[in-house]
């Protein structure tokens, strides 16, 4: 506000009278303006969550058809559970967007799940079924987790 006080002080000093007011107009769009192209809009991610108990089963098989969500967060996700026995069923299954996610793209099982994790990062790319392994993630993702190794001292 104190620097938007400035510029106006300074249009006044340089108008002269017949010209004040197209040069007011003129301020006031350039900075209409400048406020519009500064405006980010964050990543667009499908967003729902999907239960075996759900008789809606609409996040699931159409993602088009649920809610787009504004996201502040890096990437868009998908998180599917599946039941070991019997093969396939599907127990669990988000959509979301996260900073973090816990995996980018793997696939994690155990004696009684198998769950698909997978992360994108343009707009409404979680709308697969969450088995296919998403394309278009960062490769950089952890790169600040590096492992170090010790090695000869010299």
């Amino acid at each position: 506000m104190e620097r938007l006080s400035k510029q106006k002080t300074t249009a006044k000093m340089y108008c002269r009278p017949s010209s004040c007011n197209i040069i007011t107009v003129f301020f006031l769009i350039n900075m209409l303006l400048a406020l519009q192209s500064t405006r980010v809009s964050g990543l667009r991610c499908y967003t729902c969550s999907y239960l075996e108990s759900d008789l809606d089963n609409t996040c699931l098989m159409d993602a088009n058809s649920t809610r787009v969500t504004n996201c502040s967060k890096k990437y868009c996700t998908i998180m599917r559970q599946e039941s070991v026995s019997p093969a396939g069923k599907v127990i669990s299954f988000i959509r979301d967007c996260l900073d973090k996610p816990l995996y980018l793209n793997a696939i994690k099982s155990d004696s009684t799940f198998k769950s698909f994790y997978r992360s994108c990062t343009t707009d409404l790319c979680n709308d697969s079924d969450g088995i296919t392994t998403a394309t278009n993630v960062d490769p950089n993702f952890g790169a600040s987790q590096n492992m170090i190794i010790k090695g000869k001292r010299h």
